[in-house]
């Protein structure tokens, strides 16, 4: 979000500075690796009508970059008949006209042969869903907010941030900064910097696991899409190597403290996606996978957080992204930019309020 902000930002003519307290490319929050979901198939028509808007930011960044970052391959959801999560998703593709096909277990079976779902489950293919290249966005937004005369610093942590006459002076570790306004996307220190807000934010530890695959051919991004089980809630996505695929299990409800993360992930871990995996694919992976670790900064109601802090217009707010956050990151950017520069935005964020949790 950070990233975007500053891209937009600079993009409009602003005189700007991005702080990060990590080096570049670092894995210490929610945004490194090599895709994250991008999907416009929610069950709440505020996402919906986000996540479209995205989807068009997405390939005008792509336009002007030249660089390739976000895959349409589709996403398929299935789940037990009787899901809810699943049949209030079917109305909200329906009633938003968003192209999708439900299909049964036979029909998943000829589109998609790798998922052999039973009698008891039923899916919607959605093709306007897919995947971000994240590490790709990254690398672009940065040189694109470069190329528009923006600065960057790396390992560079803030300390704290201050109201002074006519600014806000901003103290890291080695130096100061005073301007007009400051956007702070913290992620999982948000709260360690405007403490204020009672944020009442969750840290959580994920784990993305990526299995060995024993054909190839079968998860390419040519024919296998994106995929999740709504009753699981374990997602995954076509391999990007040709060697695996990367699943993983959404909210782990294991709570961190972000500057003391460990980053290893067992044996377990691993199994219980295996196993996942092997139950609607028998043999298709392999058990000697591996992890990696990220973070979600979850708010109460798994909205998010995007404002105006309510005790000073030159502070701007974003985070609480709860794990799906990264697919709106071109928006927010922009959004925030709106903040900064005009104190208002067109685009509907009133359940976003920075301050909702304030008083209780």
């Amino acid at each position: 979000m950070g990233s975007s902000a500053l891209y937009h930002l600079a993009r409009r003519g602003a005189r700007v500075i991005g702080l990060e307290q990590f080096p570049t490319g670092h894995t210490h929050g929610s945004s490194h690796g090599l895709s994250r979901v991008f999907r416009t198939s929610y069950d709440d028509p505020l996402y919906v009508e986000l996540a479209r808007e995205s989807l068009g930011m997405w390939r005008e960044l792509e336009a002007e970059s030249g660089a390739e970052l976000l895959e349409l391959c589709g996403l398929l959801v299935f789940a037990s008949l009787d899901n809810e999560r699943f049949l209030s998703t079917l109305d909200m593709l329906a009633s938003a006209n968003l192209p999708h096909q439900r299909l049964d277990r036979h029909g998943v079976a000829t589109r998609f042969p790798t998922f052999q779902l039973t009698d008891q489950q039923h899916a919607v293919f959605a093709p306007e869903n897919g995947f971000l290249r994240a590490d790709r966005v990254l690398q672009t937004l940065a040189l694109q907010a470069q190329a528009h005369q923006a600065e960057r610093r790396h390992e560079c942590r803030v300390e704290s941030i201050e109201s002074i006459t006519g600014g806000i002076l901003v103290t890291t570790q080695d130096e100061t900064f005073v301007a007009p306004h400051v956007v702070v996307t913290a992620g999982p220190w948000l709260d360690r910097l405007t403490p204020d807000l009672n944020w009442q934010l969750e840290v959580t530890r994920e784990e993305k696991i990526y299995l060995p695959v024993s054909q190839p051919a079968r998860v390419m991004l040519d024919t296998l899409p994106c995929f999740c089980e709504y009753d699981t809630t374990n997602y995954g996505f076509p391999s990007l190597d040709g060697l695996t695929i990367k699943v993983a299990a959404d909210r782990s409800h294991h709570t961190v403290n972000p500057d003391s993360v460990d980053p290893s992930v067992d044996d377990a871990g691993i199994r219980r996606l295996y196993d996942w995996v092997e139950r609607w694919q028998p043999g298709l992976v392999g058990k000697d996978g591996r992890g990696e670790v990220c973070l979600y900064t979850n708010t109460p109601d798994h909205d998010f957080l995007i404002g105006i802090h309510p005790g000073n217009e030159r502070v701007v707010l974003a985070g609480g992204f709860s794990g799906h956050g990264f697919k709106f990151s071109i928006q927010v950017g922009d959004i925030l930019a709106d903040l900064v520069l005009d104190n208002h935005t067109n685009r509907p964020i009133d359940r976003f309020a920075v301050d909702r949790f304030a008083e209780n």
